[in-house]
């Protein structure tokens, strides 16, 4: 019995040696990226979903078991990824070009509104594998002369069955004041990612409050060569789909 004892503890601290080869490996590859994109959701997500994966997979198969199960636990893991903190500001409008164009009066108070908000995801585009669509986000932005609303936004990923896979909000520190703005954000879409139509949902805030909404829709299928073909289908309930 002392005899049996002592090889489960052995395979034990096999598999605990294991897993802390693997977490550091995954937290080397993220801190060596140089692509200039975020990955550090990803690189967490990966290590989280091998670790469990890796633990089921031992108590069913022992060691050949957590190998397999790692592999599968990363896959899944991978998914939660999609959303990255990085994101590009190009300034679309100067304030003198919002108040004209929205008829801003000189003297009223003007209480901060959004107009013309709305969220593209790059069309009909072919990736790599493991490589990332899109997301720009435009709005314009009215507001008295001098003041610096807050603006944040909320974007989430529900994938084809209806699940939302991830959700981020954003603060968007780089408005200064009233203009049109505009937003890019990294898409990563994962190379494990299922094919069908996704449901991408954001929600922008001024001070807090939400100012308005979209939601898109945007198609994963697999590519001639091994690559991922993103196509935008606009609003929700477009028809269009790739062939």
């Amino acid at each position: 019995m002392i005899r049996r004892r002592s090889e489960e503890m052995k395979r034990h601290g096999g598999l605990l040696r294991w897993v802390a080869l693997l977490v550091a490996g995954s937290f080397a590859l993220g801190a060596c990226a140089s692509t200039g994109e975020n990955t550090t959701g990803r690189t967490v997500g990966t290590t989280i979903g091998a670790l469990a994966g890796g633990v089921i997979g031992y108590q069913k198969n022992k060691k050949t078991g957590a190998v397999v199960g790692a592999v599968i636990g990363g896959a899944a893991g991978y998914a939660v990824g999609w959303l990255v903190d990085e994101y590009v500001m190009k300034r679309t409008k100067t304030a003198a070009q919002v108040k004209a164009e929205y008829k801003v009066p000189e003297a009223a108070p003007v209480p901060p509104t959004v107009h013309a908000y709305g969220v593209v995801i790059n069309p009909d585009k072919t990736l790599a594998r493991g490589k990332g669509a899109e997301a720009t986000t435009g709005f314009d932005l009215v507001a008295a002369s001098g003041s610096k609303p807050s603006v944040e936004e909320s974007r989430a990923i529900v994938a084809p069955d209806g699940k939302t896979i991830n959700t981020k909000r954003y603060s968007y520190k780089e408005v200064d004041g009233p203009g049109g703005y505009e937003f890019r954000h990294k898409l990563p879409v994962p190379a494990e990612a299922d094919q069908g139509i996704y449901r991408y949902d954001s929600v922008l805030f001024v001070n807090g409050k939400e100012a308005s909404r979209a939601s898109n829709e945007f198609q994963v299928a697999r590519a001639p060569g091994g690559g991922i073909a993103v196509a935008w289908l606009g609003p929700r309930m477009s028809g269009r789909r790739i062939q």
